[in-house]
């Protein structure tokens, strides 16, 4: 029987796989783009290890993040110009 457990989740996850594969182009190609980031707790903030896993369901600080993206995005293409016509 533990055989046949092995089989079914070995077969499941190589389904799974392909589905995740599979939903990221769908998603791709017809959502906006998006990012996975995987960020460590930083070194120092063991203590705050609860709320640090909150995070990605906390609004605010999503809304935080994508203010910050906003901003280091506008900088870069600023920069990104600046040297593709310097005046």
């Amino acid at each position: 029987m533990a055989r046949m457990e092995e089989l079914v989740e070995k077969r499941f996850k190589s389904v799974e796989g392909k589905y995740q594969l599979e939903r990221e182009l769908v998603s791709e190609a017809l959502g906006k783009p998006c990012i996975i980031l995987h960020v460590q707790l930083p070194e120092g903030c063991e203590e705050y290890r609860e709320l640090f896993e909150e995070l990605p369901h906390d609004e605010e600080f999503m809304a935080e993040l994508q203010e910050f993206i906003r901003e280091v995005l506008r900088r870069r293409a600023g920069k990104l110009e600046r040297r593709e016509n310097p005046s």
